[in-house]
Parts: structure tokens; sequence; C-alpha cells
């Protein structure tokens, strides 16, 4: 996905201002919601009344209300991230196992973002100020099971694979299985990390 794509670029980037960087709703957000929301979020028939197809419905559900299911610059405290969150076997995941995949951890990331800058459904810049500059990922050892080493940025979990990036830029996927046992840990630590 391109806006994903993006979003892993600038999270290592090393410089660069956030607010040039502000997450669109139209071109990023909604086609992850589009993909594993929609299911159960669209239409007249949406599960309690919230839907993600329509940017005027879905405004309603923005805000520090009662209602609220997302919090503009509170991804934390929002309803939305905290369902996403949850274990895909807890019965409150979003979206439900049955009902499709759940949201990658770039997917997640990038939904956090796009709250985090203040949840704007326009085009443009973010309706609240920009978050401080992302934390530089650190470059990171790994080694595996014949005891070989490389030095890469994580990237995400996909499956039984770690996908790492090189100083380079360029990713690749490597089974979990063949890394060694401290790096395997690394890689799954870094897969719980929101």
């Amino acid at each position: 996905m391109k806006s994903l794509a993006r979003y892993a670029l600038a999270t290592i980037a090393l410089s660069g201002s956030p607010a040039a960087l502000a997450v669109d709703f139209e071109s990023e957000v909604q086609p992850i919601m589009r993909e594993k929301c929609f299911k159960c979020h669209s239409g007249p028939r949406a599960k309690k009344g919230i839907r993600y197809d329509d940017a005027e419905t879905l405004a309603e559900f923005i805000g520090e209300h009662e209602d609220a299911v997302i919090k503009p610059g509170k991804p934390d405290e929002s309803l939305l991230v905290e369902l996403a969150s949850l274990p895909r076997d807890d019965s409150h995941a979003m979206p439900p196992p049955q009902r499709g995949e759940g949201l990658s951890i770039p997917e997640l990331a990038l939904i956090k973002k796009w709250i985090e800058e203040g949840a704007s459904l326009e085009k443009g810049e973010p309706s609240a100020p920009a978050p401080a500059a992302m934390e530089e990922p650190k470059l990171l050892t790994w080694t595996n099971t014949d005891g070989n080493s490389l030095q890469a940025f994580f990237i995400r979990l996909d499956g039984g694979n770690v996908v790492l990036k090189k100083e380079d830029g360029s990713e690749f996927s490597y089974p979990m299985s063949k890394l060694s046992i401290d790096s395997r840990k690394q890689a799954s630590d870094l897969g719980k990390v929101n």
C-alpha cells in the first residue's frame, strides 16, 4: 500500500517536518478502513451507526463526547485504536476474526498518527498541532542460527517472517525460525510495540 510505504519511510527519515508528512484521511486512512472495517461499518446498516464510508457520519463519532470512538490527539484513548489493538482471539477485537484480517502494525501506526494529528477528515494540514518529531528508529544487530550477523531496521512481522530494512533502504523478509534465539525475541518484542 502506497500510504504505508510513505509512513515507513517517514518513520526512518532523519529530517523533515512532521506537518509536511500529515496523514490524509481520504487517500491513506480510508483505504485501510475500506479493506478492514467496511464489512461492518458502512451503509445504512452500519454496526452501532458508526460509518467509516461516510465522512459526515464519521465526524459525529470524532471528539471528546461520550459516543466518540476517535479522540483527536489521543490515539491511546480512542476506542478505534483500543479495539483494533486487541489480540485476534479476543471477542472484542475489531474487525472480528470471522470478518477478516486485523490491522497490520503499519496500518495501525498510520491510523494512530492520523489521530495524533487531529483526525482531520479534510485534505491538507492536520487539524491539531503536529506531534513532536518521531523518535529515530535504531539500527539493530540481527543474528541467524549460523552465527552470521547484519545490521538492519525492524519494519514488521509478517506471518512467520520478520521484515527488515538495510541501511541502503532495501527491504527483505527473513524466516523467524532461522534467527538466533536473541534475534527472535528482539523481533517478537518489536512486533508487539504499537
